[in-house]
């Protein structure tokens, strides 16, 4: 793993819940893909945070087995960088 990413993970300290909205997916042979809304709450540097990101998620299904293959999300442009606090 980047030291990136790891110096970025140690400041998640819990994660207190996660709900995923869909909003839209389909399926073309092999690949598919779902976009939506994931609402999540956890604690970040020590401070309950809420927050809501933009993902979608692209799969692949090989061996009748679909696995996720690429994964994007985003924070909602009024939230910054961190979230809202409850």
């Amino acid at each position: 793993m980047e030291p990136k990413f790891r110096q970025e993970a140690r400041r998640f300290t819990g994660s207190t819940g996660s709900e995923f909205e869909l909003v839209a997916a389909g399926a073309s042979g092999s690949l598919a893909y779902t976009a939506g809304f994931e609402h999540s709450s956890a604690v970040v540097d020590g401070i309950p945070a809420v927050y809501t990101m933009r993902t979608t998620h692209v799969y692949r299904n090989k061996g009748g087995v679909w696995r996720i293959i690429h994964r994007h999300s985003d924070l909602l442009a009024d939230q910054g960088r961190r979230g809202r606090t409850p």
